[in-house]
């Protein structure tokens, strides 16, 4: 949209822009580019400084509150620069002074076009990842993970550290991410250090980074990820390994904000929320001497506590069907479901690899399937001694049933084993099943009618 006053310029740049290819709209003041901002979709604003009535700046401001991140060029006479100048501190992209060099003009519409779009990308992927990474997407109805939900909610409005409990393999750093998407700090840099991959000389340099010549090998200044983070959250992953002399560092980011990096003597203030994560027992190892009792403190201001896979198999249904859709690509998505039986077996399993080996065991079946089912998954790797396939005994439908009839089948099937898991898990307390379930009690009981089971053969 190109705004000005004066007939010969809009005429005149508006011919320009037609000639290299960019479809434009005009405005005579500053009333009538608000009007016509409201009306069409414009993807830049090309606006005098001076004109009656609304003068540029005013429209600057209106355009940056109704319009936020549409650029705006402002054109000055060469005795307005100074206010041009003001113009940009106040939210326009560029200038350009009157009379204006086509170049100059076509090279600063280009730009600011191309930073546009780069601004519509960028907002683009951080929904995509938002959305990733929304409270929604971490699989499970089970009501310990329903606990959990509502801690993660809780904590990644504040600002304070967070300290995930839970086995490997349980999904710490989908917890640690979903914080930190979900908070202020969304915008900044997530960076993610595994304490426990690195030999304890190369640990201190990559936390807090080093100077030049501060050891051997070390030929250029390294930035370390505390410096990194920049305003955003370092995820600490298996904080259980880090070594006491570093502890002492990291309690000092945590208390003062504060760093030195390896060979320096500049003292660092850096901007980082900490969530750390571990699977060992951090009170046994204070007991120990092995971990700082201050530290731990520092850490654990709200702790949040993943649950194992064999605490939530309420949940493998969900889950299982969850990584089929999202591995479904590695078969060409060729795998639609699971033959009646599979599910099952699986839900006997203890899962000692939790989620983790759940995802693994899921894509290996999907690679290994030669129709549209799969008929069998390997409970446990090659590698593992007395390694169950989970295979149905024997199909439960005869092939030469309708298709109506099979569904019913494998539907009744799935629905008593299901059943069967939840009186289990719960010790046949119906009232605790029923509302996982989200179904009334009378319906359970009739479910159970059904299938001849008694819920009193499953309480303690």
């Amino acid at each position: 949209m190109i705004v000005d006053d004066d007939l010969a310029f809009r005429v005149g740049t508006q011919a320009l822009l037609d000639d290299h290819g960019y479809a434009s709209t005009i405005a005579a003041n500053g009333d009538e580019a608000v009007r016509k901002l409201g009306e069409q979709h414009v993807d830049l604003v090309l606006s005098d400084l001076v004109m009656p009535g609304m003068n540029g700046i005013e429209l600057l401001q209106q355009v940056r509150s109704a319009h936020p991140g549409l650029p705006v060029i402002m054109v000055t006479g060469f005795a307005s620069i100074g206010t041009a100048v003001e113009a940009m501190r106040l939210g326009a992209r560029d200038y350009v002074t009157k009379p204006c060099d086509n170049d100059e003009l076509l090279i600063k519409i280009r730009r600011a076009l191309e930073e546009q779009q780069k601004d519509r990308e960028l907002k683009s992927l951080r929904d995509e990842v938002r959305g990733v990474y929304g409270f929604g997407n971490i699989v499970g109805r089970n009501a310990l993970m329903k606990e959990m939900y509502t801690l993660v909610q809780q904590v990644a409005g504040t600002d304070v550290p967070a300290l995930i409990l839970g086995e490997t393999g349980t999904g710490k750093e989908l917890v640690a991410k979903s914080i930190h998407y979900n908070s202020s700090r969304r915008d900044k840099p997530f960076v993610v250090f595994n304490c426990s991959a690195l030999a304890e000389t190369l640990l201190e340099s990559e936390l807090f980074g080093h100077e030049k010549g501060s050891f051997t090998g070390a030929h250029r200044q390294h930035i370390g990820k505390f410096e990194e983070a920049r305003g955003g959250t370092v995820f600490l992953d298996e904080i259980g390994d880090v070594p006491l002399h570093i502890q002492t560092k990291l309690l000092r980011v945590l208390q003062e904000g504060e760093i030195q990096r390896v060979g320096g003597t500049e003292t660092i203030t850096v901007d980082a929320r900490v969530v750390a994560a571990t699977n060992r027992d951090l009170s046994a190892m204070i007991a120990a001497g092995q971990f700082r009792e201050d530290l731990f403190y520092r850490l654990n201001v709200f702790p949040i506590r993943v649950p194992p896979l064999r605490e939530r198999m309420d949940d493998l249904p969900h889950l299982v069907e969850h990584f089929l859709q999202k591995h479904a690509g590695l078969a060409g998505n060729r795998v639609t479901g699971f033959a009646p039986g599979v599910l099952p077996a699986m839900m006997s399993y203890q899962w000692k690899g939790n989620i983790r080996e759940l995802e693994n065991l899921i894509k290996r079946a999907i690679i290994k399937a030669t129709g549209d089912t799969i008929t069998s998954v390997e409970l446990g790797t090659a590698d593992q001694a007395g390694m169950q396939s989970a295979a149905p005994p024997e199909d439960p439908v005869r092939m030469n049933t309708s298709f109506k009839e099979y569904l019913s089948t494998i539907t009744r099937h799935a629905e008593e084993s299901y059943l069967l898991q939840m009186l289990r898990l719960y010790k046949g307390n119906v009232n605790q099943i029923a509302k996982l379930m989200e179904l009334d009690r009378k319906t359970v009981y009739r479910k159970m009618g059904e299938y001849r089971i008694d819920p009193d053969s499953f309480r303690d």
